[in-house]
Formats: C-alpha cells, sequence, structure tokens
C-alpha cells in the first residue's frame, strides 16, 4: 500500500536525522547558531511527520476491548 511505504521511508528518515543529530548536539560539538536551527529544523519535522503518522494509525485501529 502506498501509504504504508510513505509512512515507513518517513519514519525511516526521522531515525536518520535522529542518529545524525545526536553527536551534533554533545558538548564537545562546535556549531554556529545557523546550523543547530537547521538541525532544529529537520527534527521538528521529522518529529511532526512521526506523530501524524501515530495519530493517523491510531484512527484506524480499533479500540480495545478486555471484554472475553
Amino acid at each position: 500500500m502506498l501509504a504504508d511505504s510513505i509512512e515507513n521511508e518517513q519514519i525511516e528518515t526521522a531515525a536518520v536525522v535522529l542518529g545524525l543529530a545526536r553527536p551534533m548536539v554533545e558538548k564537545e560539538a562546535n556549531l554556529t547558531t545557523g546550523e543547530l536551527r537547521f538541525i532544529g529544523r529537520r527534527l521538528i519535522e521529522s518529529l511532526t511527520d512521526v506523530l501524524n503518522i501515530a495519530e493517523s494509525r491510531g484512527r484506524r485501529i480499533p479500540p480495545y476491548s478486555d471484554a472475553k
């Protein structure tokens, strides 16, 4: 399904962005304000995508019922 494929790509991209951003925000990293803003924007975009996926999937998953 196309939507699932796009969601998987967005999740993979978020994982890559996170992996790249982690060392860039360590104490020993010497980044400019512009570079930090760039990283922040990429992280916000990735987080927004992942949250949209979670919300969308939540609408497709039927509510859990413990009734047996």
